[in-house]
């Protein structure tokens, strides 16, 4: 017996505890006073498991009431024209928002006796339908002083409004243009704070924008990858270079991962895919001399480097890629070629195997005059080139040139 009386006494306890804070918040609104320690104090009554399914959806309704008395405040600096915290003008309205979204969503839930009652749900949706304009104020506020990571909440906030309960009955979805717009400043500014899961909770909405849909699809994988989420990575890799194939990200980094997996064959596929579709775009023809020159297919890699530089003539990594694979010809001939000074056939390799050195030293010397700050990509080539050429002056200033470094 004494022990059903201690836990009686408990709950006594527990209930007595948010009674009064109920009762000091209550009064504190009717004053006007110390409303942000009191919203606090609700919070932290709120938050705790054994306040009563009621109490914590009145402690939730109450301090979003704070939040807006504390709006009003600054609302009448700002009629009155005197000096008002433009920050904390915006914050209180967030306020109103989670905190009325909390209380529903507790209210949303049966309570002990396993009974559901959204007994403020309509009060809650007719007071934040009148500060919805100035939630989204409030992040386009933020980013557009670039402060990425205070305006995404507003901005995530608004966009979710279209599929809170609170707001089921407005068809916001379809009612409100400016919910795509949210939502798509939202992705830029959850990318931007590196928020990864913000940016795939937004990017559905986002695309309704229709604005830099290519760039939602980045960011899109991106977050993935920064999860390390490698199927929805890849899949997201997938969509965007079917759909926005044009953007190169999608397609740059879906070749670098199978060549990183050595998986050539499926890398030159996507290549040829795109090239099927779009062959004057310099990045395809690029990455597919790259698969080739990692299959050893240099003639191969060396005609798709000639057709980047057909649309690009000064892509440094194609005109990189040609000269190795000249090299790598060279190389090849020469361990092949007639060694017999008496033999004509010697002659005749000697000057192929000339030929093909003067055909990498063309490119490997753009590349040196393209990128002349980045000596340990050029160097060495031109130093293998230089000896076989015979070319004394230039091969004794790339030495020192491998040697300074």
């Amino acid at each position: 017996m004494r022990k059903y009386i201690l836990i009686l006494f408990s709950l006594l306890s527990i209930n007595a505890s948010a009674v009064s804070v109920i009762r000091q918040a209550k009064e504190a609104l009717k004053k006007k006073q110390n409303l942000e320690q009191t919203a606090k104090n609700l919070l932290a009554e709120a938050a705790n498991e054994s306040t009563s399914h009621a109490d914590r959806v009145e402690c939730y309704v109450l301090a979003a009431e704070c939040s807006q008395r504390l709006y009003e405040a600054q609302n009448l600096k700002l009629y009155l024209k005197q000096k008002y915290d433009t920050a904390a003008f915006y914050s209180h309205i967030l306020d109103m928002f989670v905190r009325l979204e909390k209380a529903d969503s507790i209210e949303g839930r049966p309570d002990e006796k396993g009974r559901v009652r959204l007994q403020n749900r309509k009060r809650s949706r007719d007071v934040l339908t009148t500060f919805r304009p100035n939630l989204l104020n409030g992040g386009k506020w933020f980013f557009r002083k670039n402060q990425m990571r205070e305006a995404f909440p507003y901005l995530d906030t608004y966009a979710a409004t279209a599929v809170h309960p609170i707001f089921s009955r407005d068809s916001l979805a379809k009612s409100d243009t400016l919910v795509a717009q949210a939502a798509y400043l939202a992705v830029i500014a959850a990318n931007t704070s590196q928020n990864h899961d913000g940016v795939i909770r937004n990017v559905p909405m986002a695309f309704q924008a229709r604005q830099k849909n290519h760039l939602v699809q980045e960011y899109l994988a991106r977050a993935y990858f920064a999860k390390n989420d490698s199927t929805q990575w890849l899949a997201s890799l997938y969509d965007g270079l079917r759909d926005y194939t044009f953007h190169g990200y999608f397609f740059s980094h879906l070749v670098d991962y199978y060549l990183e997996a050595q998986n050539t064959e499926r890398a030159l596929e996507i290549t040829d895919s795109v090239i099927s579709v779009a062959d004057t775009i310099p990045l395809f023809w690029y990455g597919r001399s790259l698969v080739l020159l990692k299959q050893g297919r240099d003639r191969d890699a060396i005609s798709a480097c000639d057709s980047c530089l057909l649309y690009e003539p000064d892509n440094v990594d194609a005109l990189y890629n040609k000269g190795i694979a000249s090299l790598n010809l060279a190389v090849i001939y020469t361990e092949q070629a007639c060694t017999d000074l008496t033999n004509p056939q010697c002659r005749r390799d000697q000057e192929i195997i000339r030929s093909l050195y003067n055909l990498a030293k063309l490119p490997m010397e753009r590349v040196r005059a393209l990128e002349p700050d980045k000596p340990q990509r050029w160097a060495a080539p031109l130093y293998r080139i230089y000896l076989h050429l015979n070319m004394g002056k230039e091969f004794e200033e790339i030495d020192r040139i491998l040697h300074s470094n």
